[in-house]
């Protein structure tokens, strides 16, 4: 009778152990459930919306998109073309045959990056950088396919008198980037402070203009000047320079032309007038020339 009084007690204690492991891993499980629940938002994928997300890119130059996405896990990052839904890239994996097409990415890092080699106008449009949360989340960026070009603020074709100065202003406003390097040349030789003395460059990168300035030009001066500016078409001017007395000549002849242009629309005038005028003021008008005569 004592042998099985004290079997069922050790039954007893050994269950109410069981029973008290049980009791204790529920709790450490319903802790960290609402530990779990008092983790930030902030762990979970975020964007970064500081990136630049209207992006310029000449035609013909390579354009990039950089998405940053901070505490991304094991997620993926997806790259979008929105006009019509095409995955281009999952990760570091390409899905278009278009091979201008590319996924850059550094690892452990936060940047995932859409390269787009060669630029057409097709290619504007909305991209969308993706991440494979449940719901997705995405961030939308845009792409702009500009022609920029140089531009010389002149006459295609300059007479610059010898002795004087030759100043020459070109502006790229539509030139992408902050900053954007610009060149001259003379014909096909590259102008600069040291070509001859006399000559200054002077560019502003930030606004995208340069200004060149030959002082006291020379006949060898004359020729096909040409402003180039980064992923810009060029522009180029003529510039002749004629001595002093081809120049007085030329501003005579333009004044001959001026002065016998006036003539003729003074002419064209009178008649017009003429012939809108009252036939009645018309015949007192021969009248009174009649007796005059």
């Amino acid at each position: 009778m004592l042998l099985e009084y004290f079997a069922a007690m050790l039954v007893i204690m050994g269950l109410t152990t069981t029973f008290d492991k049980h009791t204790s891993h529920m709790r450490h499980f319903a802790r960290a459930e609402e530990l779990s629940n008092l983790i930030p938002d902030e762990y979970e994928p975020q964007f970064d919306n500081n990136t630049e997300r209207e992006i310029i890119a000449a035609l013909g130059t390579t354009a990039r998109m950089h998405c940053r996405v901070r505490h991304l896990g094991d997620r993926a990052v997806s790259w979008i073309r929105q006009r019509d839904l095409h995955i281009l890239t999952i990760g570091i994996m390409t899905y278009t045959n278009d091979q201008r097409f590319l996924a850059r990415h550094i690892d452990n890092s936060d940047e995932w990056v859409l390269k787009i080699v060669s630029v057409q106008p097709r290619d504007a449009g909305v991209y969308e950088c993706q991440v494979s949360t449940e719901p997705k989340i995405s961030l939308a960026y845009k792409l702009m396919v500009v022609t920029s070009k140089a531009q010389i603020l002149a006459n295609r074709e300059l007479f610059i008198q010898s002795g004087s100065d030759i100043n020459l202003t070109c502006i790229a406003p539509q030139a992408p980037g902050p900053y954007t390097h610009m060149l001259w040349y003379k014909d096909t030789e590259l102008v600069s402070d040291s070509t001859r003395g006399g000559i200054r460059v002077i560019s502003e990168q930030q606004i995208k203009t340069s200004n060149l300035v030959i002082s006291r030009v020379l006949h060898t001066d004359s020729g096909n000047y040409t402003c180039s500016a980064d992923n810009s078409n060029s522009d180029s001017v003529f510039v002749h320079i004629i001595k002093s007395e081809q120049h007085a000549a030329m501003q005579h002849e333009l004044g001959v032309r001026l002065v016998a242009g006036q003539s003729l629309w003074l002419l064209l005038g009178m008649v017009l007038l003429l012939q809108h005028m009252p036939r009645p003021i018309l015949q007192l008008q021969h009248q009174l020339l009649l007796a005059g005569a």
